[in-house]
């Protein structure tokens, strides 16, 4: 099951009151409501947020819905992890302190951009934390093929934050909002991970087999015959009737057609096709697609979403035996020809599919049945200021 992207991840942020600890727990380990007003916004997508997405958050309304969206689940995510311990846990804690510290580092280079760290002050620092980079690496297996590169780097992090916390860095406002950002976000997507494990029981197969039943135009699928004429370079050219990224044998090196050369050839070899001659042959003779021309231009049933939009589009909307006007698609003018239609069988890859829809669709339900409990407070009302155009070239390198 993939994450629920929209509700974690584009704008990872957060917010603190008024140097307040945010994520302070109350006696019984259930959080503090948090309360953010639209100063509390504004600092985080004037003073945090890339200078591009602050453009966009200051035009675009539905990208500002989408930010305090993700403000709320964040947080409320966060409280959640908080809650059920999941903090606690060595390899969650491992991830937040390390993101503590990249935060801390991050505001001493920008302090002090030439502050580099000699291999002396990375040796002494592992010396007098013997245990810890073996620890960090315990729990983020994924580092330990690369592990002396990142080792360098991490080490450097480390005495920066070390730096960063006897210059008081980790007092000022922004570095505060720097760290609960970061720590927020590891522990949203560790809570995330969490309800992962346990998909079962979310959805039955009755379900199953209710939206099969439901929604069956969804399960239909096309088996046609199809000649492509290309305006691509041949090495370009090698799937051109489904989407980039699957392998195909490449075609015979041959001069790219130009558009109107393209479509010129494609219509004369439709007009053949309307008088009455064979379309497998036409299309063993002219098709451009490597992996359906010695078909015929037969190609294996698809489902809706596989090939290309334009392609899609024309192959769903014919019935059998129909042929279509002539189709353009990034890789140029399509002939398509349908052969047969039918629904795919409610087999196991088609409850998987619909299964895994569910899925999905239930565990968005249940984050956002987290969010509208959540002891939050969040100000619908901020302004952003886009990020101000870079400055005018003068022609003077000294100005």
């Amino acid at each position: 099951m993939k994450l629920p992207g929209k509700a974690i991840a584009a704008m990872a942020v957060v917010a603190m009151l008024a140097g307040a600890a945010l994520w302070s727990q109350n006696s019984s380990s259930s959080p503090t409501r948090i309360k953010l007003t639209s100063h509390d916004l504004e600092l985080i997508a004037n003073e945090l947020m890339p200078p591009q997405q602050r453009a966009r958050l200051a035009t675009d309304p539905e990208a500002k819905k989408a930010f305090l969206k993700s403000i709320k689940s964040i947080l409320a995510l966060s409280q959640m992890a908080e809650q059920e311990n999941i903090a606690q846990k060595p390899e969650t804690k491992s991830q937040v302190d390390f993101q503590v510290d990249l935060a801390l580092s991050g505001a001493y280079k920008k302090k002090n951009p030439d502050g580099a760290v000699s291999e002396e002050e990375a040796n002494s620092y592992l010396q007098a934390h013997p245990n810890e980079w073996n620890d960090f690496l315990e729990a983020n297996p994924r580092y330990k093929q690369q592990a002396e590169e990142v080792k360098k780097e991490y080490l450097q992090i480390k005495v920066m934050a070390e730096r960063a916390r006897r210059e008081g860095l980790d007092k000022e406002e922004l570095t505060k909002l720097s760290i609960l950002l970061q720590r927020s976000q590891v522990l949203a997507e560790a809570y995330i991970r969490e309800l992962q494990k346990n998909p079962d029981g979310l959805v039955s197969d009755g379900e199953v087999e209710q939206y099969y039943n439901e929604h069956k135009d969804e399960f239909e699928e096309v088996r046609a015959r199809h000649i492509l004429i290309s305006t691509r370079a041949p090495e370009e050219a090698e799937n051109p009737h489904e989407k980039p990224g699957k392998d195909q044998k490449k075609p015979a090196p041959k001069k790219a057609l130009t558009k109107e050369e393209a479509q010129k050839k494609a219509q004369s070899i439709l007009d053949r096709i309307r008088k009455g001659e064979d379309f497998a042959k036409l299309a063993q003779e002219n098709s451009d697609d490597p992996g359906s021309k010695a078909n015929g231009g037969d190609m294996p049933f698809f489902s809706k979403g596989e090939m290309v939009p334009e392609f899609d589009q024309a192959a769903f909307s014919m019935n059998p035996g129909q042929i279509s006007e002539l189709v353009e698609t990034q890789y140029g003018y399509h002939i398509i020809r349908v052969e047969e239609k039918r629904t795919a069988a409610l087999d196991e890859k088609t409850r998987e599919k619909i299964k895994g829809k569910l899925e999905q669709e239930a565990f968005e339900k249940k984050i956002d049945e987290i969010v509208s409990k959540a002891k939050l407070e969040v100000a619908d009302d901020f302004t952003v200021n886009a990020a101000p155009p870079p400055p005018a070239f003068s022609g003077n390198p000294n100005q």
